[in-house]
């Protein structure tokens, strides 16, 4: 197996997005590359909802469904494991966010999958034209593009403490098996990726962008940003986690073990603290450059133990053996 495509959604706003669900599978399935298996993730999806889908698409794809308080953190991590549950593991695990399309580009996936099998590579993003977080990340203006800033004759390599909005990402299958999943589950709001740069160096891998791989973030392609509506489960705010995690972030970062290991927390934060942009108590760690090779890769186990540890959920907090769902497996 290759990819596994995971489209994910969320029915809470009780809007029926059926269309742009549609519209935005459509462009994965006409991808031509054909190694790849699609999943519909849809956590509290309406019935009425979800047959447009079905009777759209049938049994060209796969469907998770959930009606568990889940943000999409855990409704991609469980649609994954039933994925490989049914199909196997896969080389690498695609997320897509619901407002998401694929370019016309038919060769787009094909591109991002060589990059996944590149064994130095554990995280591989398209481009993505809108909130694409680099204003944040690399103090440039919304609207620029990576390729605007540094050079496109090759891919980018996100620096440690460094990343993009999630949107669209593949993690490779080296990830999911040292986590056991491939998102990191302790979050229900914000601050996801900002794991990311360390998730892949943990165990030896890279996180990369690719140079000529471009996929749409609403508006342009007729699907609005926030199709589904944003932090619905939990709702929104920097510290807030998943219920009954053991400790809050502050804690996590906060614990001398994750500055011996070379963690880093929302990097992005001093720069926008000193200008008032920010309050001061945002959460923040910066890294410790010398915890990490040549490569930018983690010198030993304890950075992948402690974000093993603190940032994915263990059974007593969430068993995902337990969630209720129906899956059907497509061809």
């Amino acid at each position: 197996m290759s990819l596994l495509v995971v489209y994910n959604t969320c029915g809470l706003s009780k809007s029926d997005n059926s269309d742009f669900y549609i519209k935005n599978i459509k462009t994965i399935l006409n991808q031509n590359f054909e190694d790849k298996k699609i999943v519909f993730s849809g956590n509290y999806i309406a019935p009425a909802t979800f047959k447009k889908v079905f009777d759209e698409f049938k049994n060209d794809i796969s469907y998770c469904l959930t009606n568990q308080k889940l943000a999409v953190n855990q409704s991609f991590n469980h649609s994954v494991l039933k994925g490989v549950e049914a199909f196997g593991e896969f080389d690498g695990y695609v997320y897509v966010a619901s407002d998401v399309t694929f370019s016309d580009d038919l060769d787009s996936l094909g591109k991002l999958n060589e990059r996944i099998m590149n064994t130095d590579n554990g995280i591989v993003s398209p481009e993505i034209d809108k909130d694409n977080g680099y204003y944040w990340w690399f103090n440039f203006d919304e609207g620029k593009s990576l390729w605007d800033i540094f050079d496109r004759d090759k891919d980018f390599v996100v620096p440690l403490g460094a990343t993009a909005n999630l949107h669209c990402k593949i993690f490779s299958n080296k990830i999911y098996k040292e986590y056991g999943r491939p998102l990191p589950d302790v979050f229900v709001s914000y601050c996801t990726e900002t794991i990311f740069s360390f998730l892949a160096a943990a165990i030896k891998q890279r996180f990369v962008i690719a140079n000529d791989v471009l996929y749409y973030h609403g508006e342009n392609t007729g699907t609005h940003q926030g199709l589904d509506g944003q932090t619905l489960a939990f709702g929104p705010a920097w510290d807030r986690l998943f219920d009954g995690a053991p400790r809050t972030i502050a804690e996590i970062i906060s614990d001398p073990e994750a500055v011996a290991c070379g963690l880093g927390y929302e990097e992005w934060a001093p720069p926008f603290i000193a200008q008032g942009k920010v309050e001061a108590s945002k959460p923040h760690l910066m890294h410790d450059p010398n915890q990490f090779d040549e490569n930018g890769f983690s010198i030993d186990n304890r950075l992948r133990d402690y974000i093993k540890n603190n940032f994915f959920l263990t059974p007593d907090v969430l068993d995902y053996d337990k969630i209720e769902f129906k899956f059907f497996k497509g061809k």
